[in-house]
């Protein structure tokens, strides 16, 4: 089981069974799933629980968060994490994955770099990964001013397979070196 992360307004945790409902509440939405490779849509009770048991048998270079507000009783607003990439197209070598989602009523307020930054603290800090990668729908571009903050930089485009739609999605992809993401922290320091 993977430690707490505590941000100024977040604490970041394991998901766990209790969080089930609230978890199937705000994934189940159209403008999030779309937008995600992973999520399913309709996302059920049972996607929920699936990703919950999931969690458990992730390698120790992975780990995944449910992102809760520290002032709200612990309110989940959405999740994020790392490991190892999914159906990679051919061309490209091994890669981490990393991702975060947040319920859309919390979208454009902060919460998202926050944790993300908090989980790649986490990812460079706890394993010895060298390099993150992430993709973002082109659509997305509240997503991608994210990632350009954190310190990601665009690697080219590509099509990754989106489960809420069925299909293939325009997204581009982002790389987050170790080396790049120890420059910034040290030049924020």
């Amino acid at each position: 089981m993977t430690e707490n992360i505590e941000t100024d307004r977040l604490i970041l945790r394991t998901p766990k069974p209790s969080d089930v409902e609230r978890i199937t509440a705000i994934a189940n939405n159209w403008r999030i799933a779309s937008m995600l490779g992973l999520m399913p849509h309709p996302f059920t009770q049972r996607d929920a629980m699936d990703f919950i048991v999931r969690i458990a048998s992730l390698p120790a270079d992975a780990a995944q968060f449910a992102i809760t507000l520290k002032h709200e009783d612990g309110l989940l607003i959405g999740g994020a994490g790392y490991g190892p990439a999914h159906a990679q197209p051919q061309g490209y070598g091994p890669e981490t994955d990393f991702g975060y989602w947040l319920a859309e009523d919390y979208w454009g307020k902060g919460y998202a770099s926050e944790a993300a930054a908090a989980v790649l603290d986490h990812a460079f800090t706890h394993t010895p990964i060298g390099l993150l990668s992430t993709d973002y729908n082109l659509e997305n571009a509240g997503s991608k001013r994210v990632l350009e903050k954190l310190g990601f930089e665009a690697v080219g485009q590509r099509t990754r397979y989106s489960l809420a739609q069925g299909a293939d999605m325009n997204t581009m992809n982002m790389h987050l070196p170790r080396g790049r993401w120890q420059a910034m922290k040290e030049q924020a320091a």
